[in-house]
């Protein structure tokens, strides 16, 4: 196994600390991925479960805004970018792909479906760039 330093150099794994630091630092990532992805779930199951959606329909913002921390907690394990823009937009797929799913699937729409949508997107984006906030201001800024 070989890690890259500088994106052109080798480091052999056994030689040296560096690979161990980026190996922990995207596997502490990936596990609060796996524990937000597992809150998300467990809250989605339970407002499905209870009505929480048709009772309180303010509900949807706050789960738009875990998911998209999630997923955005997620990029940054796994694709490891600063660059906002590429970031975001790699974001920006999955949120409008989650909106085409609830589309095509039939997720029940309200009269303002166009708005709720908008909404939701920029929920999920605020979430993704509080991921990528707290890695700019932590992991990124010692590397």
């Amino acid at each position: 196994m070989s890690c890259r330093k500088d994106g052109s150099a080798e480091i052999p794994a056994s030689g040296g600390d560096f690979c161990a630091r980026i190996v922990d630092m995207r596997t502490r990532w990936l596990v609060a991925a796996l524990l937000l992805c597992t809150v998300l779930a467990a809250l989605e199951w339970w407002a499905v479960e209870n009505f929480i959606f048709w009772k309180y329909v303010w509900f949807d913002l706050p789960m738009h805004f875990l998911g998209g921390l999630a997923l955005g907690v997620l990029a940054v394990g796994i694709i490891n970018t600063r660059n906002v823009r590429y970031f975001i937009l790699s974001l920006l797929l999955a949120f409008v792909g989650w909106e085409v799913f609830e589309y095509v699937f039939g997720v029940p729409r309200e009269a303002n479906y166009a708005f709720d949508t908008s909404i939701d997107i920029v929920m999920d984006t605020l979430g993704a760039l509080v991921a990528y906030t707290v890695a700019a201001r932590t992991i990124w800024k010692k590397a």
